[in-house]
């Protein structure tokens, strides 16, 4: 018995009940929240990366709040935040999502973040994958055991991406977006990391049927 080669990752429909989106918010300057998303489904049609905003407060004085999409970065399919509340905007924008915070952000102390679905870290990311990764491969060393037709697959290493400003080197648009995006980057640098994970796993029939036919959700921690 042999396995028989299936590593198609795309092509479905996308799923965000099962794939969610991660937000990563940056709250830590207390008049800005700064929100990339990223995209965790092998299907979107929006690439990884899929939204960037920059989304003030509303002024004390109730004039207009300091809110715009970043213009190499916005979803055109996303609201646009320039004349809204930002609190609104917020919601939006964090609405079902996986919360992903930068530095000290506290989503509990953010006005509008509410509406997330969760909230995670890279190290918790990070630690999901390896325990998948460690899972599949004591599944293919148990069937190996007992077929040693069915051969082991090599699976390639978990490492947790940096995000520290000098990951940000690449970097061009408003400096205060910058560290989100390097968090961003990081996250989408794991979710890469799964897919290949997925890919391998999904080469061999037997791990297949023990686990899932299509990629699995990306481990959330």
């Amino acid at each position: 018995m042999t396995d028989t080669l299936n590593t198609t990752t795309t092509g479905g429909t996308a799923d965000p009940a099962h794939h969610p989106t991660i937000a990563v918010l940056d709250a830590t300057d207390p008049t800005l929240r700064i929100v990339w998303h990223v995209q965790t489904d092998p299907n979107s049609a929006t690439g990884r990366y899929s939204g960037a905003w920059i989304v003030g407060e509303t002024p004390a004085d109730g004039g207009t709040p300091d809110s715009e999409p970043d213009p190499e970065g916005a979803d055109a399919g996303t609201p646009e935040t320039g004349s809204a509340d930002p609190v609104t905007v917020l919601e939006s924008l964090l609405r079902g999502t996986v919360l992903l915070p930068v530095g000290d952000t506290d989503p509990d102390a953010v006005d509008g973040a509410a509406t997330r679905a969760g909230t995670t870290t890279l190290a918790a990311i990070h630690a999901g994958l390896t325990r998948a990764a460690d899972e599949i491969r004591a599944a293919a060393k148990k069937a190996h055991e007992k077929n040693t037709h069915l051969t082991v697959p090599r699976l390639p290493a978990v490492t947790l991406p940096d995000d520290g400003p000098d990951s940000g080197a690449s970097f061009h648009g408003e400096k205060s977006a910058r560290a989100a995006w390097c968090m961003a980057q990081a996250a989408g640098d794991l979710v890469e990391q799964w897919f290949a994970i997925e890919s391998q796993r999904r080469s061999r029939a037997h791990l297949k049927e023990t686990f899932d036919p299509d990629v699995r959700p990306l481990p959330l921690g």
